[in-house]
């Protein structure tokens, strides 16, 4: 929302601004600190006297279009410095300069109900099965590991394997870190089963022959 003050106007807001716009309630801002300054004025129509409202801005940020402040649900900055929003991408845990998703948690993710995905066929084209599927799983590794910062054992795979035999599910960010969709592996996964589904029953054929 664009704030229009009443020093910038260099007259009187109007009723109809006076109810739609906070600036009515604000003679005009400042920045100083990395902190925005909103001024308070006294008048018949807003009888407010008291000192600025100040809201802080996140370093190196204080103005432009990439301006970020840090919030909670109560509407203050306390207890939010995990939270960073800057234009359509939001960051948990993390910070505005490693932001290349529009959302990124450093941490875990519960939902009660499941994380969907568009799967519909007819918003798809040019559909056509996974091709040596088998081999490509042989070539990926199922690990036990740990983050360099953390103790407790995970399970995984390695993002620079996946890459090699199924880009299509890694993605880079801008410190050049490797991201797997673990859920884009499930289609690969079924492949490799079909691929040695076929294989079993054209051995099992093979084997009935030769007993006959």
């Amino acid at each position: 929302m664009r704030i229009l003050f009443r020093a910038q106007k260099k007259q009187a807001l109007t009723y109809a601004e006076m109810d739609t716009n906070l600036g009515s309630f604000f003679y005009s801002s400042s920045i100083s600190d990395n902190n925005l300054y909103l001024h308070y004025t006294s008048s018949m129509e807003v009888p407010v006297k008291r000192d600025a409202h100040v809201v802080p801005l996140t370093t190196g940020t204080v103005q432009g279009f990439d301006t970020q402040i840090q919030y909670n649900r109560d509407g203050n900055l306390a207890g939010a410095d995990g939270l960073v929003y800057t234009a359509s991408k939001v960051g948990i845990n993390t910070s505005a300069d490693n932001l290349t998703y529009n959302l990124e948690v450093s941490g875990s993710i519960r939902a009660s109900e499941g994380l969907l995905s568009n799967s519909d066929e007819r918003l798809k084209e040019n559909i056509y099965p996974i091709d040596n599927a088998l081999s490509r799983v042989n070539e990926i590794e199922g690990v036990y590991f740990n983050w360099k910062d953390e103790k407790d054992s995970q399970v995984g795979v390695i993002a620079q394997q996946v890459k090699k035999v199924l880009p299509e599910v890694v993605s880079e960010d801008n410190n050049s870190y490797l991201s797997v969709d673990y859920s884009k592996l499930v289609p690969l996964l079924i492949e490799a089963v079909n691929e040695q589904s076929s294989i079993i029953e054209g051995l099992e054929k093979r084997i009935a022959k030769l007993e006959e």
